[in-house]
């Protein structure tokens, strides 16, 4: 099979059921087990270091308030850039292996918008909140968006999916859309009243003053980052039966 098997020395060389990364070769299955499994405990860790380790300011904190200068930092930095990575995989090799199985131009709507969720998730593993707050906000909310679309494309690209797969991509995209509403909806009011504080150009005081909006908003973006999660692990059940046939 060829993809990107474009010479005999390349680096990358797709597989029938894997890819094959210089000498190394990677089963789909564990690809897609990796695409969930990784911020499904990268995430929780960081923030238990962050809450343990007395940096936090309140509780609960958003998700990126944990990547905060120390250990916490370097767990959530490491683990997104290889999350970001791995899930460039997941959706390249979702793509390659089953855009036959399903609805060929949807699929590659899916695969791009896979790629663009996977390039800012590793972006914004480095643009950390406290210091680069823009591109943070930017590149969060694409992970976020595109990582919702990448989902719903790919469930409706694959009406012929394993059922209990799909069944659990409904309602993770359920929780994942209704979890991002209610966070969207308390930050944007909690903004627009900042005018009362007279905003200054810091992060920490920022989410000190709107304290109140945070308490709804991030137990809503840990549904949005759950409901993402088993969107992901919701596809490897795909993969497995794939490769057994």
């Amino acid at each position: 099979m060829g993809g990107l098997d474009y010479s005999k020395g390349t680096a990358l060389k797709n597989l029938e059921h894997g890819l094959k990364i210089g000498s190394k070769e990677f089963h789909d299955g564990l690809i897609a087990r990796m695409g969930w499994l990784l911020p499904a405990i990268i995430i929780p860790v960081s923030m238990l270091i962050h809450l343990i380790s007395g940096n936090s300011r309140d509780f609960p904190f958003f998700i990126s308030e944990s990547d905060f200068p120390g250990l916490e930092r370097w767990v959530f930095t490491i683990g997104m850039t290889i999350s970001g990575l791995v899930q460039m995989l997941f959706a390249y090799r979702m793509w390659y292996s089953m855009r036959d199985d399903g609805r060929r131009k949807l699929m590659h709507c899916t695969l791009a918008c896979g790629l663009i969720t996977g390039a800012n998730l590793t972006i914004m593993a480095f643009a950390n909140m406290y210091d680069y707050i823009l591109i943070h906000v930017i590149t969060a909310s694409i992970v976020f968006q595109f990582g919702m679309l990448w989902a719903l494309l790919a469930h409706l690209s694959l009406p012929k999916a394993n059922k209990k797969g799909r069944a659990i991509r409904y309602w993770s995209l359920v929780i994942a859309l209704f979890s991002y509403i209610i966070m969207t909806f308390s930050i944007s009011r909690a903004i627009k009243e900042l005018d009362n504080y007279g905003l200054e150009n810091d992060t920490i005081f920022t989410l000190n003053s709107i304290q109140d909006a945070v308490d709804v908003a991030a137990y809503a973006e840990y549904g949005l980052f759950i409901g993402l999660v088993l969107a992901l692990y919701s596809f490897e059940s795909d993969f497995r039966i794939k490769a057994e046939n």
